[in-house]
Order: structure tokens, then C-alpha cells, then sequence
């Protein structure tokens, strides 16, 4: 298992590659997204040259609130060029893996259209991401895309896609965090996992682990009984950065315990 850090898209990408490497870190879950991480004002080779330096490996990820599903063929075709502009970054530093979030914020339309317009989104990302030598993976997302069968139906029309749990995410808009019904479910296209802490309800809050109400040993062991032991990220942000160093060395400790092993 290997423990991650996402970069804040508000501060210097290369500043966060060495503090994570100096707080313990494997890997950076490199999100761009504006202001200072945007595909347009990355320096991407100031960024290949820290990973290098300090040996950390990356991740890719995108911005959420990219319209994918929109029913507006040219605004759909702007988010999806968006996407294709991190795709290269991506391709430039070497990123294998690149997330992906379902869009469905769709008014009027039923939800059997909303994911036939994003299975038709990520079809194309997926040409697109093979063509660069990365793989595309779609992150669960509270509500619709939270939900077995439609997180189901989205893979099964797109094979070539794998799937990244967000467990955040799976504890949100829902009376019962939803990460083991999925585990379950499609388990075998997981292939990067997202962890942070909230309170349920609506608010992705962005918690330490235990700071909120998510039950961790519970979560450690439901991956490790689905034998995953990939990348992980701690996707934490606090201006204190002990605070997501807290949150590696509790998850390593849980994932260390034998009790984390049944």
C-alpha cells in the first residue's frame, strides 16, 4: 500500500511535492485545477524536476465540477477539452492513472440519459487517455454516482474504464456509507482509493481521519478483504499540515494492525 497527498490547487504545486516527501509520502495526487495548478499555468518542468528529486511518484486528478453530462454539445465539448489539456500534462510527467468525475447536474433529464451522455464522455476520454499511455478512472460521487447500480451501468458501458472509491464521498447524501455495497459490487475495477473524514449530510468536508463520523477500522478492513493494496490518498486539507501528517500515520497504523487483516 502506498499513501498519497493531493496538492492544493491554490498553492505552488512544487513547494507541496517536497513537503509531502518530507512528511512521508509516496506519492503526490497531482489535481489541476485553477489558480495555481491549471494545465495553463503549470510549470511542468519545474514539476517533473521535484518528482525526480525527491523520488515521489503521481496520480492524476481533475476538477469536479466540469460539465461532462451538459445537454449543450459545445459546452460538453469545452469540458472534455479541459479534460484532454490535463491529459497531456499528465502524459508529460509521466502519470499513468488520471481520475475522472461523472457530471450529474443535469436538470429535466431522466437518469438513464445522464449516464448514457457521460458513458458517452468517458468513451471519449478513454480514446483520448490511451492514446497518451494513461488509463482513465471514474470517482464515485455523492448522490447519483454514489450508487451501485449506476455506477454499474456507467463501467459496464464503458469497459476500458477502471473505478476510483472515494470513501469521503461514499459517507455522503446517504443514512449508511455506501464503500462496501461498492466494494462489493465492483470491487475489480478499483484501482485508487480517496480517504478523508466528514459528518455525512451534504457537506465533503475534508476531515482528518477521525475527525468525523466515518468508522476507519471498518473502511481498512473492507479494503484489505477485497484485496487492495494500491494507491491510497489522504485528500485532507487544513492551512496545518500536522494535521494530514496525524491522518498517514494513523492510516498506517491501521493498515499495520493485525486486527485490519480479517
Amino acid at each position: 500500500m502506498l499513501i498519497g497527498a493531493m496538492n492544493h490547487p491554490m498553492r505552488d504545486v512544487v513547494g507541496e511535492i517536497y513537503s509531502f516527501r518530507e512528511m512521508g509520502f509516496d506519492f503526490i495526487d497531482l489535481t489541476l485545477e485553477p489558480e495555481r495548478a491549471h494545465p495553463g499555468a503549470l510549470d511542468v518542468r519545474s514539476v517533473a524536476a521535484a518528482l525526480a528529486d525527491t523520488g515521489l511518484s503521481a496520480v492524476g486528478h481533475t476538477a469536479w465540477y466540469l460539465p461532462i453530462a451538459s445537454p449543450f454539445d459545445r459546452v460538453r465539448q469545452a469540458a472534455l477539452d479541459e479534460l484532454t489539456s490535463c491529459l497531456d500534462v499528465f502524459a508529460q510527467l509521466g502519470i499513468r492513472r488520471a481520475n475522472v468525475h461523472p457530471d450529474q447536474r443535469v436538470s429535466l433529464f431522466d437518469r438513464t440519459w445522464i449516464v448514457e451522455r457521460n458513458a458517452d464522455s468517458f468513451r471519449y476520454l478513454v480514446e483520448r487517455a490511451t492514446e497518451r499511455g494513461l488509463q482513465v478512472m471514474v470517482e464515485n460521487i455523492p448522490g447519483l454516482f454514489s450508487q451501485v447500480e449506476m455506477l454499474r451501468r456507467l463501467l459496464d458501458a464503458v469497459p476500458a474504464l477502471a473505478w476510483h472509491l472515494d470513501v469521503g464521498h461514499a459517507n455522503l447524501a446517504t443514512p449508511v456509507n455506501l464503500s462496501e455495497q461498492l466494494l462489493e459490487a465492483i470491487g475489480e475495477r478499483l484501482i485508487h482509493v480517496h480517504l478523508s473524514d466528514n459528518r455525512g449530510g451534504d457537506a465533503d468536508l475534508h476531515l482528518p481521519l477521525g475527525a468525523g463520523t466515518i468508522d476507519w477500522r471498518r473502511t481498512i478492513d473492507a479494503l484489505k478483504r477485497h484485496q487492495y493494496d494500491g494507491t491510497i490518498t489522504l485528500e485532507v486539507f487544513s492551512p496545518d499540515l500536522e494535521y494530514l501528517a496525524i491522518s498517514r500515520r494513523k492510516l498506517q497504523r491501521l493498515w499495520d494492525s493485525e486486527q485490519a487483516v480479517g
